[in-house]
């Protein structure tokens, strides 16, 4: 049993799932939840949550892939969350799969996984 913790600590580190670097923060979570039609911000909290704690146990750092951010909308400051491409996989991956487009995009980046 151990060995297969073994292979998936290399496996993590081979694939790049745990960058060397900072990654890019290139999603907003507001903009990720419009896009699979969720409009209350309650609707992420459990995702959210589940998301990160996988990154603690795969060992994904939160500060690096994870940050708040302010932004001015709709005439006030709004707190948002920019995320980097694991962690934006990781999240959509933990939304409820009742939802059709959440269950598309999930779909969709396995495809995606299968053609690289």
């Amino acid at each position: 049993m151990l060995k297969i913790y073994d292979y998936l600590d290399e496996v993590l580190h081979t694939e790049e799932l745990i960058p060397e670097k900072s990654p890019e923060l290139s999603y907003s979570i507001h903009e990720v939840m419009d896009q699979l039609g969720y409009k209350e911000e309650s609707s992420y909290s459990e995702p959210l949550e589940r998301t990160l704690k996988a990154c603690m146990a795969l060992g994904i750092p939160i500060k690096e892939n994870f940050r708040k951010v302010y932004c001015f909308a709709n005439g006030k400051m709004e707190l948002d969350l920019r995320l980097s491409a694991i962690a934006c996989y990781l999240f959509m991956i933990n939304c409820n799969p009742n939802n059709p487009l959440v269950a598309k995009a999930q779909l969709l980046f396995m495809l995606r996984k299968a053609t690289i």
